[in-house]
């Protein structure tokens, strides 16, 4: 498998992965990209080995079940959309900002969907992913996973959350044609687009008799059916993103209760698909693919829709040779250190099952940072196969990834600086193909000063509440203090939290006997819960400062439940 690199749309890209070698649509792409590799990861990695991503709530369609009628693709959709509703894309105020957070109590914004997307996404929040980036994200998942993988918006990065609520302006189904056009126009849509948004948004769910029982009479108790009557005549499912609700408008089906419904003045979608006298309503009854292609520019545009002032990256591709979990542990034998992690590759042959012929080797760089050449040859560890993960995606044929792991004791005096991915394939006619993955040139970096130790170290977030945390600083560096500083979600007055800095001294407790490194220790009290983790270190001395920033915990084992301690 050989791999290049070129600026390949998202779509393309996937395409290529099914028939061609692997190209990256990042331009200059170098590990690691703080702006990138955590989206990244939660949006090609959904299932498998260390994955956390919300994709998993709503992928395949419907996963989600807050209750009887209920569609949560269907509410992250609509959480979106009156997230960004009150954009004014003149006055460049609004958007996707997690402005919904705070506006929860407005009468446009009834129902409990609302909550309970902001509740099932806070726990992804961290320093590197927004609220606003996840609120978009969702509606990617959403239209992704019930169209059978055949919505696909490009994700750009960058969003920023707001810190309290935005002006009023989402259109209710009781407003005239002329206000929702206008509303519609705020946000930066002419009419023919406010009608096909409007179809692409009410593909999915339904209205609830509980939130608007002026629009569908409530016959059942509330309290184990919100008597929802659905949009269109789709049996959910992973293809229930499709023009079916075009198609019973057009055949006079009477499904959706904003056309159909007893309730004349709430006939809003009615209002709307007639707009234009029903031309593009009717295109899109004709052609799903229409349809869908309208979709995916129109609910991309929706998600891309942000404050002036936020700068959105580039498309988020995937990064085809990708580390995590390194480690470095200091003292496994006299003089000695270990080095371990994971490295990522894309299956080639695009399943869990074993990749035959395939060899990694993992090429250590010595901390002076010397390449690795014949004369000056690196120490080399083998990598094996340890686990998978894949997309939810299947049907559009997003890949497979295998990791594989490796583990290497060099001296502590040699350190270590970088280190190369070489991949060899063996074709089934016995040809070899030899790719050496040097990220740009400089290797994959692994800065050796400030070390994170494994055995030492335990996560009591979900027990305890205590993180014990054991460092090792490399003395040479003469750095005399550290600390810690934790990423924590802490509440504002919405369900939006904002991501703050926790820090604590680290203090020492001696020397490492022959490697040239000292051991810092701390115990902090984190509150219990499911949130993502992560810390940043920071060792100083009077002149200078080193870090290690943005450190998560999946490898790091929990502490034991009755004392959180290592």
């Amino acid at each position: 498998m050989r791999v290049s690199t070129g600026a390949l749309s998202l779509f393309v890209s996937f395409w290529w992965m099914l028939c061609c070698p692997v190209a990256v649509g990042l331009e200059a792409y170098t590990w690691p990209n703080r702006h990138i590799d955590l989206l990244e990861h939660m949006l090609y990695e959904h299932s498998g080995y260390h994955v956390n991503s919300p994709a998993s709530f709503v992928v395949p369609c419907g996963t989600v079940s807050f209750g009887a009628g209920r569609n949560g693709p269907a509410e992250w959709i609509r959480t979106a959309y009156h997230d960004m509703a009150n954009a004014d894309v003149l006055a460049g105020t609004g958007g996707i900002d997690a402005s919904i957070g705070f506006e929860l109590d407005r009468d446009e914004n009834p129902g409990k969907g609302f909550n309970e997307t902001l509740f099932n996404l806070r726990d992804f929040m961290t320093a590197r992913t927004s609220m606003a980036d996840l609120i978009a994200m969702g509606a990617l998942f959403a239209a992704g996973g019930c169209s059978g993988g055949k919505v696909l918006l490009p994700f750009r990065g960058g969003r920023v959350d707001a810190v309290g609520p935005g002006l009023k302006g989402v259109p209710r189904p009781e407003e005239t044609l002329e206000s929702h056009e206008a509303a519609f126009a705020r946000q930066g849509f002419n009419q023919e687009e406010m009608i096909g948004l409007v179809a692409c948004g009410h593909t999915l769910g339904g209205v609830h008799g509980v939130d608007f029982p002026e629009i569908v009479d409530v016959f059942n108790d509330i309290a184990t059916d919100d008597n929802t009557q659905t949009f269109d005549s789709t049996n959910e499912g992973e293809s229930s993103f499709d023009n079916q609700v075009a198609r019973d408008f057009i055949s006079n089906i009477g499904k959706n209760p904003l056309v159909f419904g007893h309730n004349v003045t709430a006939r809003s979608d009615a209002r709307i698909f007639d707009a234009d006298g029903g031309k593009l309503i009717g295109e899109m009854a004709q052609s799903n693919d229409l349809f869908l292609n309208k979709c995916q520019t129109l609910l991309e545009r929706m998600i891309n829709t942000v404050p002036r002032g936020v700068t959105l990256g580039g498309p988020i591709d995937i990064i085809p040779v990708k580390p995590s979990s390194l480690y470095a542990t200091v003292g496994t034998s006299p003089g000695k250190m270990t080095i371990t992690g994971l490295v990522r590759l894309i299956s080639r042959e695009n399943s869990w099952d074993a990749d035959p012929g395939r060899k990694v080797k993992i090429h250590l760089r010595p901390r002076s940072g010397a390449a690795c050449s014949d004369v000056s040859p690196c120490t080399v560890a083998e990598a094996t196969e340890f686990s998978w993960s894949r997309s939810l995606y299947h049907q559009a044929g997003y890949p497979y990834f295998k990791k594989y792991r490796f583990s290497q004791e060099i001296s502590a005096k040699q350190g270590i600086s970088a280190f190369d991915v070489e991949v060899v394939d063996t074709a089934a006619d016995g040809s070899i193909t030899t790719t050496m993955h040097k990220n740009g040139g400089n290797g994959f970096p692994f800065e050796d000063k400030i070390l994170t130790q494994p055995q030492l170290t335990c996560n009591g977030q979900k027990t305890s509440g205590l993180f014990n945390l054991t460092v090792a600083v490399r003395e040479d560096a003469s750095l005399t203090a550290l600390k810690a500083k934790f990423q924590l979600p802490q509440p504002l007055d919405a369900l939006v939290p904002v991501i703050t800095t926790k820090s604590t001294d680290l203090m020492r407790i001696g020397s490492i006997k022959d490697t040239g490194y000292t051991l810092f220790h701390a115990q902090y009290h984190l509150p219990v819960g499911t949130y993502t983790l992560t810390y940043d270190l920071v060792a100083s001395n009077a002149t200078k400062q080193v870090q290690s920033t943005f450190n998560e915990v999946p490898e790091i084992k929990t502490c034991p439940e009755s004392d959180g301690m290592a």
